[in-house]
């Protein structure tokens, strides 16, 4: 398998796809929602954007992992983007055609999305068959560092197209980034994988496949664990995120519209990209596990701090360090698995790992946060976070852990 050495080539192709088809996404995570509001005037129906969301992540997370391993995974990520593409364009058709329907929109948004988990099976191995493995840091950094940049750009920019188009319009610019994307995935001159085995074996061994998936994450030592970390830090986060605009709104005493709520949801995707440049910068991959046990106590410090601040401008910079702390965590451990796990395996490891922490993980963490809101007030939220960061701290210190941590030290090394 060809490897570019250092970032250039193929890696930038990869990477300016990653930023623009995030881009786009950004504008349509605002557009659909604010679009089925018109067509239905029901805040139920919108509901049901969140859904549309998650559902396939759950329903197809692991599928998207076991195809990304077996089938190559520039191919899988044109496929999944062109498909992306279809979908959302059908909005933008039934619109002019003055045939648009909350059901369109809905089975429009669920395909797309699909497309999404089937493109991050394969992006998983993506970069470490792009880049040496002492630039995994650098990479990884870049690529989550402007998808962070992208999203935190995409709802100020619907505000803006909003005044002179309709939210059907602001969703064929999704439509043209998953089109430019595809073709800069066509640019990347590696497939990304190297496969042997006939398609039709393939395609019967999938769920032979995805259960030795499982089996590698199970029994190499440390990786569960890894697991563990992740699930706690992303139930914490998902309880945060979830009551952040009626707290914001009830306890910090900001307006529902303007500069400063603005602000206040700005500075969770600050904190993100700030977290995912940073470190990319001090190589932070290299000793994951040593970062992992700093950051998620002070990510827990955090959340109990917060219990007592009533400022909104204090509780937003405290709240761009704590995903800061959040991002930077999270980044360093996925540079950690993709310099120890197989490329065999990349896809499915990390989907499997995918799937947990987000849907056992942010959603079990952001409707128990819900819960706890109605039932305590903000404060026990709080709290219930920073115990879970806590937690999430404690299983770092698992001896395997650090285990994990030299191998990818020793990798490093060797490709030096």
């Amino acid at each position: 398998m060809p490897v570019i050495r250092g970032l250039g080539g193929d890696f930038y192709f990869y990477w300016a796809a990653r930023g623009v088809s995030k881009l786009g996404s950004a504008l349509t995570m605002v557009a659909l929602p604010l679009l089925v509001f018109e067509l239905s005037g029901s805040p139920a129906l919108t509901s049901l954007m969140v859904v549309v969301d998650t559902t396939p992540m759950v329903l197809f997370g692991m599928l998207g992992g076991a195809v990304g391993d077996m089938w190559p995974r520039r191919t899988i990520m044109m496929i999944a983007d062109i498909c992306s593409a279809v979908a959302l364009s059908s909005i933008v058709i039934c619109s002019w055609l003055d045939q648009l329907s909350v059901a369109v929109v809905l089975v429009a948004g669920f395909i797309s999305q699909t497309g999404e988990v089937m493109y991050d099976g394969a992006n998983w191995g993506a970069t470490p068959a792009l880049v040496q493995r002492d630039a995994l840091d650098r990479a990884n950094g870049l690529v989550w560092g402007t998808q962070s940049l992208m999203e935190l750009a995409g709802p100020g920019l619907v505000g803006m197209l909003l005044v002179v188009l309709s939210p059907s319009q602001v969703v064929l610019f999704d439509v043209v980034s998953f089109a430019a994307s595809a073709v800069l995935i066509r640019a990347v001159s590696t497939t990304m994988s190297d496969h042997t085995s006939s398609q039709t074996a393939r395609i019967r061994n999938i769920p032979h496949e995805i259960a030795n998936g499982l089996r590698y994450l199970r029994t190499r030592a440390g990786l569960a664990r890894l697991v563990g970390v992740g699930t706690t830090a992303s139930a914490a986060v998902g309880a945060m995120f979830g009551i952040l605009v009626p707290w914001a709104v009830e306890r910090l005493d900001v307006p529902s519209s303007g500069w400063m709520f603005s602000i206040m949801m700005a500075s969770w995707s600050l904190g993100a990209a700030f977290g995912a440049f940073a470190t990319g910068r001090v190589r932070a991959g290299e000793r994951a596990i040593f970062v992992t046990r700093r950051l998620t106590f002070f990510a827990s410090l955090c959340c109990f701090v917060l219990i007592a601040v009533s400022v909104w401008w204090l509780a937003a910079v405290i709240l761009v360090a704590y995903i800061f702390c959040h991002t930077a965590q999270y980044m360093s451990v996925i540079t950690l698995r993709q310099r120890i796990v197989p490329s065999a395996y990349l896809s499915r490891v990390n989907a499997a790992t995918r799937v947990v922490s987000y849907g056992a993980g942010t959603v079990g963490g952001a409707a128990l946060g819900g819960y706890l809101a109605t039932q305590f007030g903000y404060s026990a939220v709080l709290c219930f976070a920073g115990v879970l960061h806590m937690i999430s701290c404690l299983i770092s210190w698992s001896p395997k852990l650090a285990v994990l941590e030299q191998e990818a030290q020793d990798e490093v090394a060797s490709t030096a």
